[in-house]
């Protein structure tokens, strides 16, 4: 067993006699063991078979949402007016057949703020997945417009809650040294589904109504999920924070499968202090003051009396066959009651966001803002209309090529992120953005659609090292508590942002030409690159915990080169 002295200092911070040696969020305990050899997150985080299905099958949520979403564009090209009884399809209804997804999609990430934090993420991903299904035949069996239209509208939704609970999901049970690359694994997931549409599209382009096909196909992998759904863990960050102890601890095996138990045990002690910490930073301190004053004097008493202020003490021998309730001994009730009352406390209050969360919402928000504005879901949507109207033969060999630079590059970005980091990442492929942009504007005047082409993979290859999987990590800059609200907030600006570009791009191309659509798209990628200089910071190596503190006073972006010399 641990030590009567760590069990003591354990006990007595639970009971909260000792609160003020851990106020701060980023305690000296967080600070120690991160860079502990005792932090199992220190260690090599070894990949076995069970290792990739838990992360390939928490991933299906981004497949279906790049499938669906990519679809579309062979969708367009392969449905006819009176499949859908209406004499002509016009560009409004085209618009809005592609862009009602978006606004699905909106509505669903608002959905799955609560369903995520009420009902924990893998219900929410169970849940998406019968949605998916549901939205798939009905698709498939439309027999008008307006069922169309409505079931498009129902897969946005799915899409919606899917996009706002992955990132969370996989940044919560994501080892600190590659959570980076496992965050990065959700857009591949995304540029794989819309790989696969197009590739699908093309297979069976000379199908009579192979649209139908399109969407009924997508039923497959939501089932493969559902069919997979025992063999993954629950979050177990929302495990504590729901007081699911023992729960919590049983996840965290399932991770660190090849971990030991003493390294896991301390794991899930350093998450409890961290989270309770938090919750209580939050509340008002009056509400606090007579259970910091209760017992303080023995508090102190007791630290005193434990001769050693280290929270890590060497006498583990017993450990190794340990469970939650050998480590906190009687007091693992107490720590379920204080984590259920301070959750009551934010239940029954109003989402209370410190300014640090604030700052942190904002950039995470700003910089999606900025990932829909570059134009970069106008190829994924409209390719296939813009390449038969420059005379291509089959447009659908375009939009593939693109796919596959866009899925490639997203490889790649998940091999460099967590070496390179975020932010230098985007400083470097941002200014390609524009020039990819640029040249494709300027040979739009001249319809040398070869250079169209080679102008538009070089803006997505850009686009998918940094931009295209960055921004959905942003959920990570957010504590726990208000995790899902901001993925929800930052989810719901993509798709508000989506929905308007997709809504207005075959208009405004029509109106004001394809050169002058793609320079607005261009002039919005220098002002992404503006932000990200000033405002966005690097998170490279640090844990969820360590990350509050950028925020804490303005935006440290230079942060981790700072303190760590990176």
């Amino acid at each position: 067993m641990i030590s009567l002295n760590q069990v003591r200092r354990d006990q007595s911070f639970i009971r909260g006699e000792s609160i003020d040696s851990f106020s701060d969020l980023h305690s000296s305990f967080s600070r120690v063991t991160s860079s502990s050899l005792n932090d199992i997150d220190n260690i090599p985080f070894k990949i076995t078979f069970k290792i990739v299905v838990l992360f390939s099958a928490a991933t299906v949520g981004g497949l279906l949402f790049g499938y669906d979403t990519g679809v579309i564009s062979g969708v367009l090209l392969s449905l006819e007016p009176s499949d859908i009884a209406v004499p002509v399809l016009t560009n409004f209804d085209k618009e809005l057949i592609t862009s009602i997804t978006s606004i699905g999609s909106f509505i669903g990430s608002i959905l799955g703020f609560p369903l995520a934090d009420k009902y924990g993420r893998k219900t929410t991903l169970a849940v998406c997945s019968v949605g998916f299904i549901i939205s798939a035949v009905w698709l498939a069996l439309s027999m008008s417009l307006t069922i169309l239209i409505l079931g498009r509208f129902l897969v946005g939704i799915a899409v919606g809650i899917a996009a706002q609970c992955v990132p969370i999901y996989l940044s919560e049970i994501s080892p600190t040294r590659i959570r980076g690359t496992i965050l990065a694994l959700n857009s591949i997931a995304i540029t794989s589904g819309q790989l696969i549409a197009y590739i699908v599209s093309y297979l069976i382009s000379d199908f009579s109504q192979s649209w139908r096909f399109l969407f009924g196909f997508s039923a497959i992998p939501a089932i493969l999920f559902i069919l997979l759904l025992d063999f993954i863990p629950e979050s177990p960050r929302w495990l504590i924070g729901e007081g699911k102890i023992t729960e919590a601890h049983k996840s965290l095996l399932t991770i660190y499968s090849t971990s030991s138990n003493y390294l896991i045990l301390i794991k899930l002690r350093k998450i409890i202090i961290d989270i309770i910490n938090y919750q209580e930073e939050i509340q008002s301190v009056q509400e606090y003051t007579p259970l910091l004053q209760s017992n303080r004097s023995d508090a102190t008493d007791n630290a005193e009396n434990s001769g050693n202020n280290d929270l890590l003490e060497d006498d583990t021998s017993n450990l190794v066959d340990s469970s939650p309730e050998d480590l906190y001994d009687t007091s693992l009730s107490t720590i379920k009651d204080r984590l259920t009352m301070n959750k009551q406390n934010q239940i029954n209050g109003k989402i209370n966001l410190t300014p640090g969360s604030k700052r942190a919402l904002i950039v995470g928000c700003i910089l999606m803002f900025f990932q829909q504005v570059s134009g970069f879901n106008v190829f994924m949507y409209y390719a296939g209309i813009i390449f038969a109207k420059l005379g291509v033969k089959n447009p659908l060999l375009p939009i593939i090529s693109i796919a596959l630079t866009n899925f490639i590059f997203t490889i790649v970005a998940m091999q460099l992120v967590d070496r390179i980091g975020r932010r230098t990442m985007l400083l470097f492929t941002i200014p390609i953005m524009t020039l990819g942009l640029i040249f494709c504007s300027a040979n739009f005047e001249s319809d040398n659609t070869r250079l169209i082409l080679l102008s538009t993979v070089a803006f997505v290859a850009a686009y998918s090292s940094a931009m295209g999987t960055i921004p959905w990590n942003s959920v990570e800059f957010l504590p726990l508590n208000v995790r899902s609200y901001g993925a929800a907030c930052i989810s719901c600006t993509n798709w508000l942002t989506n929905s308007l570009v997709s809504m207005s791009s075959l208009s405004l191309m029509n109106k004001i030409g394809n050169k002058n659509t793609f320079l607005i798209f261009s002039s919005f990628t220098v002002l992404n690159w503006v932000f990200v200089f000033y405002c966005y910071p690097e998170v490279k190596g640090l844990t969820l915990e360590e990350i509050y503190e950028i925020f804490q006073n303005g935006i440290d972006v230079n942060y981790v080169h700072r303190k760590y010399n990176l």
